[in-house]
């Protein structure tokens, strides 16, 4: 398959693929780039490594050969601030993490405070494909979870449904019991009192 060929497969089948938004970052001196995308993989579990693949001719290329590190930002699908400022590659003569909340680790890269984790990553290797993209392959130094507030609101949300549950099962259950022993009682005794009267009678 060539590749005018590949560009006629179905996107059903690239889109069912493991994809991601994240933002990856590069620092030299004092120039900061970012550039945002789908296509992150882990490439090995000892060490740890990540490939990351980024089109051809983008800004953080030259950064990245510099300081032979990078990080990864993953961001939050709905995060339009941050897909809205690195929606273009930024020129050299502009810092696209003015007004964001940032600092870096090991590596020295920017990070996203509003990030929900980030890897902070050593440049090991990269290759050029015949392709439109290049890959660049990074060794984690550092990994964290920044933003767990999804975890607490499903965590709390389920802890809270489970007690309200239970509250509310015996609540109902105690009820209904008072409810249907007062009932029976009355009946029994209804139909006790009745029977008792008319033998006597």
């Amino acid at each position: 398959m060539d590749a005018s060929d590949a560009a006629h497969i179905d996107p059903a089948i690239s889109a069912a693929l493991p994809q991601g938004l994240f933002l990856m970052t590069a620092a030299s001196d004092d120039v900061r780039s970012g550039f945002i995308t789908r296509w992150v993989q882990q490439c090995g579990r000892v060490p740890f490594q990540v490939s990351v693949a980024i089109p051809r001719g983008t800004s953080i290329e030259p950064l990245l050969r510099d300081s032979r590190h990078f990080a990864l930002c993953g961001l939050q699908a709905n995060d339009r601030v941050i897909q809205r400022r690195f929606a273009d590659t930024p020129t050299r003569q502009e810092d696209p993490y003015v007004g964001l909340q940032c600092f870096s680790d090991a590596s020295g890269s920017p990070i996203l405070q509003r990030s929900r984790f980030y890897l902070d990553c050593e440049l090991v290797g990269h290759l050029a494909m015949e392709s439109d993209c290049r890959i660049y392959i990074g060794q984690v130094l550092t990994a964290r979870m920044l933003n767990t507030e999804e975890l607490a609101v499903t965590t709390n949300g389920h802890a809270n449904g489970h007690a309200n549950g239970h509250a509310n099962g015996h609540t109902n259950g105690h009820a209904n019991g008072h409810t249907n022993g007062h009932s029976n009682g009355h009946t029994n005794g209804h139909s006790n009192g009745h029977t008792n009267g008319h033998a006597n009678g």
